[in-house]
């Protein structure tokens, strides 16, 4: 529980601010569908009409469903913060909106005449939907979802929300239409639109992720709970209609970074799967470790043997590397931003501004290349383990002439434009709540410096 200095903030905010769920902000705040049978309702979409089941217990297997039935199935792994969600999950989603807009079973009549093959696929598993939960299924309309709570609060925009997170994650389901998985993700519904993009430039904010991480239930390994008792308390600034409308812009804006900065990623990452990749040993990441054979005529005299100079050398070999992998470590740990460059033929790294390797000199077509992967490595990933990454370094692609490898160089830089627009978009959308929280600059220094906080963005 927080004390001192960061209760008197959080208690500040509660005072001065609206919580996320006052009626003038929110018309509710949702959990997801419950089918209780989610093995038969979600499968995996291969192509059109084209589904995989993974039913319990037996193998996975292909099956023909109509598309107009099944729904985008959003759980936590998609609910990251500022992109627009995607899935290969889909739901079966046997409801429709009847005349007066509420949310219907289909009947048996419908679903044989309008999707057979959803029907079919139902009846396949009439037996074990009629047994869930003791038989209370077992009647004329077996086929129905586990519960009708918020059945009709999921083809309409909202808010998005990882519910087992570090920190705060929403995202804006902008054009309505994805369905939430239940236990995995919690909906936001803004009492518009507008007060859709303000609530989630403010919940990504730095500020409502630091009290969320001081009320949130913490879970193992960092996480916290993210349901509605813990989200529903966060302070939103009672902003004035302009302000609100600039932070939403900002919203927009960083939700189009983010996504297009994840479709970048995944572009590149597709382009480099089909390239060939180097194997270079640890002297071709660090040129100054001394060769096998060099040490061996260093070894003690007292080593007559060949295989024992040859064991005390590798023993001296590993000690080298144990070195230089202890300073990449060091500067991995610190969170220094990372860099590559391919300047006058030298390929060099560096970890906020300071080069950390270097003399690796290639080509101008390698070395592009290889520059382009390193990058792509810092931009793509975050890396925690010096010896995984030292790994992934020395294997850069090869095939440097290859229209892959062309197209792999272009989305890195796509990446890293659209990186460095969002560093800029976060750090002015945290400058302009700090505004409209009215915090001193103990109070902001307080949330920047807030152990896994981010610092600002």
């Amino acid at each position: 529980m927080p004390t001192g200095a960061e209760r008197a903030l959080i208690d500040r905010l509660a005072a001065t601010c609206l919580r996320l769920d006052h009626p003038s902000l929110t018309r509710g705040i949702i959990v997801g569908i419950q089918t209780s049978a989610d093995a038969i309702y979600h499968l995996e979409r291969l192509a059109n009409g084209r589904y995989r089941c993974h039913p319990k217990g037996a193998p996975p297997y292909e099956v023909a469903i109509e598309d107009a039935i099944m729904k985008p199935l959003i759980s936590g792994a998609e609910a990251k913060r500022y992109e627009e969600p995607l899935t290969d999950t889909y739901l079966l989603f046997p409801y429709e909106r009847g005349a007066g807009g509420a949310m219907r079973l289909m009947s048996r009549a419908d679903l044989e005449r309008r999707f057979p093959k959803a029907w079919a696929y139902l009846r396949s598993y009439e037996d074990s939907l009629r047994a869930r939960e003791s038989g209370a299924f077992d009647d004329d309309t077996w086929w129905r979802l586990g519960r009708n709570q918020n059945l009709d609060k999921h083809d309409i925009t909202k808010l998005i929300v990882a519910q087992t997170t570090p920190e705060m994650r929403v995202c804006a389901d902008t054009l309505g239409g994805k369905y939430l998985n239940n236990v995995r993700v919690n909906g936001i519904l803004a009492t518009d639109s507008a007060e859709q993009f303000y609530l989630l430039g403010v919940l990504n904010g730095t500020v409502a992720d630091f009290v969320f991480r001081r009320i949130a239930k913490p879970k193992a390994g960092g996480y916290f709970e993210a349901n509605r008792q813990f989200i529903a308390p966060l302070p939103v600034p009672d902003a004035a209609p302009v302000d609100r409308a600039e932070v939403a812009r900002m919203a927009r804006e960083l939700q189009t970074l983010w996504s297009a900065r994840r479709d970048s990623a995944g572009a590149a990452a597709e382009r480099l799967s089909v390239l060939a990749r180097a194997r270079h040993g640890e002297d071709w990441l660090w040129p100054d470790l001394p060769s096998i054979r060099d040490l061996e005529d260093q070894a003690p005299r007292a080593l007559k043997k060949p295989a024992e100079r040859r064991d005390w050398a590798k023993g001296r070999l590993d000690e080298a590397v144990a070195t230089h992998l202890e300073a990449l470590q060091a500067r991995l740990d610190a969170g220094d931003t990372l860099e590559a460059a391919f300047v006058d033929g030298e390929l060099c790294l560096f970890a906020d501004g300071a080069k950390i390797l270097g003399r690796i000199f290639l080509d101008p077509a390698h070395g592009a290349l290889a520059r382009a992967y390193w990058q792509w490595l810092a931009l793509s990933q975050t890396p925690r383990d010096a010896r995984r990454f030292a790994a992934d370094l020395r294997r850069p692609p090869v095939a440097a002439d290859s229209a892959a490898a062309k197209q792999f160089i272009d989305r890195v830089a796509d990446l890293a434009a659209e990186v460095t627009a969002i560093e800029a978009a976060e750090r002015a959308m945290n400058e302009r709540l700090y505004q409209l929280y009215a915090l001193t600059e103990d109070e902001r220094l307080l949330v920047e410096n807030a152990a896994g906080g981010r610092n600002g963005g």
